[in-house]
């Protein structure tokens, strides 16, 4: 009779641990079938740049058929933390961005990571935070190129204004090491005015006018994005300087940028790849379906500058034939 129950009792247990098995593998199918969704908390969406690549962000995630959760911080730190934290609150898969800066976010980032939510950050780094990997532009490298270019139309010889991006963030500060650091091989090239323009145009006029009350005599134009030189070149036609007296070169290659390229009124831009956009979720997505990081931490696509000789390898340049 001991033995009976014995045995019914063994009986009752394997069908109960086949049957959580069974729940198990209903639940892991269940959480593979899942649509990931992945916050992306964008610095701002506004910008030139940032406008092709939130399209290219969710043109991506549709291929990969991921659910994207676009919060914009329109250049505001404490707007970005916010938004990040109610992506955390929202239970998302994973958080892609391009920090205004860096400092300012790392508690909300670092929140993130306590709830087990993996980081991923495109365009502008987030060293100091928590996060898998980056993927951006070699903005070293952008800087030396703009400053060969000069150097190079100028024959080692000239003054120029330098027109910087947004304080603190890391296209900045990595545009202005690869410029400053590359002017030094040319002793008889001088920057005589610099400033922020915030990588915005309506900026980039009102510093323009501020360089041309204050500077004497000027040369070269390098800006750190194409939205600034713009409203440069602007500024100084309204105040009668032909723009073909000045080398003008910018960053980012945006249509706009290509227009003036090919109308003379710029000289050259340096292209900013849209590629990493696109590198940056991919490796996310892979990352979320299989706990493959990629093998680096660290990954910059290399720039080029554009003038109206090679036009049209602009990333945008099938825009400004439509």
């Amino acid at each position: 009779m001991r033995q009976k129950r014995w045995n019914s009792f063994r009986i009752a247990i394997a069908v109960l641990t086949l049957a959580g098995f069974a729940c198990a593998c209903s639940r892991g199918d269940g959480e593979q079938d899942r649509k990931l969704t992945i916050g992306f908390a964008a610095m701002n969406v506004e910008m030139t740049w940032m406008k092709f690549a939130y399209h290219a962000m969710h043109k991506k995630a549709a291929e990969l058929d991921v659910e994207l959760i676009t919060y914009d911080a329109n250049n505001d730190v404490t707007k970005q933390a916010i938004n990040i934290e109610d992506l955390i609150k929202r239970g998302v898969d994973a958080i892609i961005t391009d920090p205004v800066d860096v400092k300012g976010l790392i508690p909300a980032l670092e929140l993130a990571s306590r709830k087990g939510i993996p980081l991923v950050a495109f365009d502008r780094s987030a060293i100091g935070a928590p996060y898998l990997f980056f993927v951006g532009s070699d903005d070293v490298e952008a800087g030396r190129l703009a400053c060969r270019f000069l150097a190079d139309r100028l024959k080692g010889v000239g003054e120029i204004i330098v027109l910087e991006g947004a304080v603190g963030s890391s296209p900045a500060i990595n545009r202005s090491k690869g410029f400053y650091d590359e002017i030094k091989k040319y002793p008889a090239m001088k920057v005589v005015f610099k400033k922020s323009g915030a990588f915005l145009r309506d900026e980039g006029y009102r510093v323009m006018e501020e360089a041309l009350a204050t500077v004497a005599s000027f040369n070269a134009l390098y800006s750190q994005d194409d939205d600034m030189v713009l409203g440069a070149i602007e500024a100084m036609e309204n105040a009668g300087i032909p723009s073909e007296e000045i080398l003008t070169i910018g960053t980012d290659a945006i249509p706009k940028a290509l227009i003036a390229v090919r109308e003379g009124r710029l000289d050259g831009t340096i292209q900013y790849p849209i590629s990493q956009v696109e590198i940056a979720l991919e490796k996310l997505v892979h990352y979320l379906k299989t706990g493959n990081l990629p093998e680096w931490k660290e990954h910059l696509v290399k720039p080029w500058v554009i003038t109206s000789e090679n036009i049209s390898t602009g990333d945008f340049y099938s825009v400004i034939q439509e």
